[in-house]
């Protein structure tokens, strides 16, 4: 099995309600996704996939977030904007579009240094 790992980033500002009494006041993050995708074989070239196709693939779904308050967007009225919830969001689109053989393995959200959440099948 080969794995391949490709991370971008996007700045993006969210309130999670941690407490109903005290919901924390809204904020901005540098948000990082780290991806892994595997495969049994190589393609051609010699590559699992290639990482800018990847990474073009995560930003397209990114950009979709990017300098907006994800509270505002339809997908986070219904589940909190937590980077757990971000980890989903960006799994769920990203496997659809994956070609045949490719598995997507996880997504990660970070949206500090040392403050990640990892969603995987």
């Amino acid at each position: 099995m080969f794995t391949i790992s490709v991370e971008t980033q996007f700045k993006a500002s969210h309130s999670v309600g941690l407490s109903k009494a005290s919901p924390e006041p809204e904020h901005e993050h540098f948000w990082a996704v780290t991806v892994e995708v595997s495969t049994d074989k190589l393609e051609s070239s010699g590559v699992a996939m290639d990482f800018a196709l990847v990474k073009s693939k995560i930003t397209e779904i990114t950009s979709q977030l990017a300098g907006a308050s994800l509270n505002e967007i339809d997908y986070f009225r219904e589940k909190s904007p937590t980077a757990e919830c971000v980890a989903l969001y960006v799994f769920e689109r990203l496997e659809q579009t994956l070609p045949k053989g490719v598995k997507l393995d996880s997504v990660t959200v970070s949206e500090q240094v040392g403050c990640s959440a990892k969603y995987s099948k």
